[in-house]
């Protein structure tokens, strides 16, 4: 890897682990496009992927006093195997059209959050298992679990800590049930890219620490307003996505 490559990758992990600290979702999809600069599809998931769960771990070291295990446990561990599930069934779905579908998902769950008080609506709790497994069943099939996960995720009165270490959680199930199998598929190209993975994964470290004392400071009203905002900003790319692909 060239050296601008190398400083290219650790300037986008540390930035962009230091804003995803609150939402839990996009530093996959940010890392993703710039690995494919460098190595071929398969070798970039991987690479991608062991920075995804370094650094949800290490986040998991800070965060772990608050973790809500009711929540892993009605609504995390479905989310996992609906995740196994949507991988295993990706290639006989029809994309654009659940595409769609979890954009305007996204839109709703972010936009309850940000309306009046008055106005916004809960989902029951009494759904989560079907939620979990909903919920991982399209983060499978579309790779987006980190934002469905954390709309869900605002249903719950839950402080700032309890939000990010309870879906920083579930997300590490979900890596740690994904790795595996590209391990055993593509390690020669995980050999060969350790040393430079090992300045990534540190420079996710050092944004993920920044973020947490930025979170800090920041009210709950507004912590949850930013992880609205970020998820509706995330529906708005998929449905604009796949207007542009249709026309």
């Amino acid at each position: 890897m060239e050296l601008q490559a190398l400083l290219l990758f650790t300037a986008a992990a540390f930035v962009v682990a230091a804003v995803v600290v609150a939402s839990g979702f996009g530093l996959g999809t940010t890392l993703t496009p710039l690995f494919l600069l460098v190595y071929d599809i398969k070798t970039a998931v991987l690479l991608v992927a062991v920075v995804h769960l370094a650094n949800n771990l290490f986040k998991l070291t800070l965060f772990r006093e608050h973790i809500n295990y009711k929540i892993v446990r009605r609504f995390g561990l479905l989310s996992v195997a609906g995740a196994i599930t949507g991988s295993m069934l990706q290639g006989h779905a029809q994309m654009p059209l659940l595409e769609i579908g979890l954009g305007i998902l996204l839109v709703v769950l972010g936009g309850l959050e940000l309306l009046p008080q008055k106005f916004q609506w809960r989902i029951p709790q009494k759904v989560d298992p079907v939620g979990g497994l909903l919920s991982g069943l399209l983060g499978g099939l579309l790779g987006n679990q980190g934002a469905i996960r954390s709309g869900y995720l605002l249903n719950y009165e839950l402080n700032k800590e309890a939000f990010i270490a309870t879906g920083t959680t579930i997300a590490c199930l979900i890596d740690l049930s994904r790795i595996p199998v590209y391990v055993v598929n593509y390690r020669a190209g995980l050999m060969e890219a350790w040393p430079y993975l090992l300045v990534v994964i540190a420079a996710a470290f050092a944004g993920t620490f920044t973020g947490k004392r930025l979170i800090e400071k920041l009210p709950l009203t507004w912590f949850r307003r930013l992880i609205a905002g970020l998820i509706v900003l995330a529906g708005f790319v998929l449905v604009i996505r796949f207007i542009t692909q249709s026309l």
